[in-house]
């Protein structure tokens, strides 16, 4: 699910791969390759770099929003980045630099334990301008012609690490019409009376307590048996943190009420 944030995916991969971390205050972006890594270390991060580009690449935790100045600028895709990668086990930090084509540009070093420091990685947050983000970001990198792997330079320099003010969790609420219905019944689900309260809320995802589920501010479900069901929303906010709210729904039996036969006759008891 996208709301889980795919914390089962990954976690064994991360703990398998990534050792107690000592973070780095001021971090320095190195080669990926013998440049500047010995054997042994680089037998530790490049499987650490392809597993974080398969986390990137999740189409699922894609936060489709545009790269544009209508929409979000690089800040706010790092952000985001930033929060699910933590919600992951990953160590981040923003950094950023000026003289790109939109300004100040901001992307997301992880960090990598390697023994007793940290390999950091960039990730470029933000999709092409004028374009939909639909994953979570990329690794910039390329291989030579005898495959060793280089990190875009633009990308290993910055001029200054971004810090982010602390998150206020959103807040889920939940509306229901109609409510306490027989099954077959189509039931309006609402979540817009949710609200973040220092961004916005990117994602709603409800569970309907049935086997389904749904995403949306404002979805219909039917329920096809009788009984109570614990309807969860969870919504996440543009930094990856997330709430959730639940409500207790009813679907009644349907009535074995049967209204008695037309007598054919006059209605007047002759």
């Amino acid at each position: 699910m996208r709301y889980t944030l795919l914390l089962g995916l990954v976690g064994l991969a991360i703990m398998l791969i990534i050792a107690p971390a000592v973070v780095a205050a001021t971090p320095h972006v190195l080669q990926p390759n013998a440049t500047d890594y010995s054997v042994h270390e680089l037998s530790v991060l490049l499987p650490a770099i392809n597993q974080l580009a398969k986390v990137l690449n999740n189409y699922h935790l894609g936060v489709r929003r545009y790269f544009d100045s209508n929409d979000w600028d690089s800040r706010d895709f790092a952000s985001y980045t930033a929060g699910v990668l933590t919600k992951l086990g990953y160590t981040v930090k923003l950094v950023s630099a000026g003289g790109w084509p939109d300004g100040t540009h901001v992307w997301v070093l992880v960090g990598i334990p390697i023994d007793k420091t940290l390999a950091w990685v960039p990730v470029e947050a933000a999709p092409a301008p004028g374009k939909l983000q639909r994953i979570v970001g990329t690794i910039p990198y390329y291989t030579d012609s005898s495959g060793r792997l280089w990190f875009n330079d633009r990308y290993c320099q910055f001029t200054a690490v971004v810090t982010l003010p602390k998150d206020v969790p959103p807040v889920a609420r939940i509306r229901v019409v109609p409510i306490n219905v027989p099954p077959g019944r189509e039931v309006n689900f609402l979540g817009v009376t949710s609200y973040d309260p220092d961004g916005e809320i990117v994602f709603y995802h409800w569970d309907f307590g049935d086997n389904s589920t749904a995403d949306g501010r404002f979805v219909r479900h039917v329920f096809t048996a009788p009984g109570v069901y614990t309807v969860i929303l969870t919504v996440t906010d543009n930094r990856a943190v997330q709430a959730s709210a639940t409500y207790r729904f009813t679907v009644r039996k349907p009535s074995t009420y049967t209204p008695p036969p037309p007598s054919g006759g006059c209605g007047c008891g002759k």
